[in-house]
């Protein structure tokens, strides 16, 4: 017979330990069926449970639009443009919860989680800016459309206020890659500085509208697109398939086109303008010419916001001639639409002069036509 203390048990007392036995045993084989049947469904590694949970100092490398908690998404515009963003991306390995709350809580703007997982390169290509703030000012990045390789066209909208204005970047991709590099400056700066918008104003900045050109490489190789097209002479304003190369950039071979925006990248722009109300335009160029105004003679608006902007920086305006004939530009395109448009030359390939466009960015946001 089972003693117990030295006591032999009782009948009662034998069989109320052999009942707490048996409760205790069916606890031990739910609970192992219950990880089983988790596990199975991949909500959870088992090595979790045993205190060996993955860290999130190493982020994955990779991302799986299929791990995204539902409860993270703030809204079905969210979730369209989560799925388009990461449309296409091979991944194997999903993003902690707690760091997918942090990228797609609108709340969670300060992160260390956040900073760390766009610190790693292979998500950074993938991931738009950091999440805004619910505030007038908030930045909200939007794709507008995509390139010919299929990359994202990023237009980020700081302000809400009736009076529209515009920066874009890149158009000539990695050949004037520091005039992408000074629209991320700038982003940056008004994400900091949102009360820099004033009240009437809504300012859209699109970085890179050559984001094929970007990524193939920096230096003349990366001014086309991925079909070979000079994205600032495929507007419909004296387009030309092709033009007098004679005091024009020649470096490499260039076309305008098959015909006027034919190429999708130059489509989306268009489309974001004429859905808009856009007055006043800055494209970013490189290197040196200084401030060239839309229209032959000078449409006044941009030639009125060229003037100002040369108040305030050492970009020259009228700017150095070369003898170039300028041909289905953006600027002359949206010249029609009634935009003061000007292309602005940063001073070399590899600076930005940020300081000097935070001057310029003040013309813009407060300049009156």
């Amino acid at each position: 017979m089972p003693r117990h203390g030295g006591k032999s048990l009782s009948a009662p007392q034998t069989g109320i330990l052999a009942f707490l036995g048996t409760l205790a045993l069916g606890a031990a084989l739910l609970l192992g069926l219950l990880v089983l049947v988790i596990e199975a469904q991949g909500l959870l590694p088992i090595d979790a449970l045993a205190g060996q949970a993955q860290s999130t100092s190493e982020p994955p490398a990779h991302l799986d639009p299929g791990m995204l908690p539902s409860t993270s998404v703030t809204g079905q515009a969210d979730v369209q443009a989560f799925e388009t963003q990461f449309a296409g991306l091979s991944a194997v390995t999903p993003l902690p919860t707690d760091a997918l709350v942090y990228l797609y809580d609108p709340m969670a703007t300060e992160s260390i989680l956040l900073e760390e997982i766009l610190a790693t390169p292979e998500i950074a290509e993938f991931l738009p800016s950091p999440v805004p703030s619910l505030t007038p000012f908030s930045d909200w990045p939007i794709s507008i459309g995509k390139s010919v390789a299929g990359r994202n066209i990023w237009v980020h909208r700081f302000g809400s206020g009736p009076v529209e204005r515009m920066i874009v970047a890149g158009i000539h991709g990695g050949a004037e890659w520091n005039t992408i590099a000074l629209a991320e400056q700038l982003i940056a700066y008004l994400r900091k500085y949102p009360a820099t918008i004033p009240d009437q104003v809504t300012l859209y900045i699109l970085p890179s509208l050559n984001p094929d050109g970007e990524a193939r490489t920096h230096g003349p190789d990366g001014r086309v697109n991925e079909n070979g097209v000079d994205l600032n002479r495929n507007w419909d304003a004296g387009w030309r398939a092709d033009w007098p190369r004679q005091g024009c950039w020649d470096a490499r071979h260039t076309t305008g086109g098959a015909y006027p925006a034919s190429e999708p990248e130059t489509q989306a722009l268009i489309k974001f303008l004429q859905e808009h109300h856009v007055d006043a335009l800055i494209s970013y160029h490189s290197a040196a010419l200084g401030i060239l105004p839309s229209g032959d003679p000078p449409y006044p608006p941009s030639s009125s916001l060229a003037e100002a902007i040369a108040r305030v920086s050492p970009y020259p305006y009228p700017p150095i001639q070369t003898g170039c004939l300028y041909t289905g530009t953006l600027v002359d395109w949206a010249m029609g639409l009634g935009i003061a448009g000007v292309d602005v030359e940063l001073r070399n390939h590899y600076d930005t002069d940020f300081e000097i466009n935070l001057k310029v960015l003040t013309v813009l946001l407060t300049w009156q036509p």
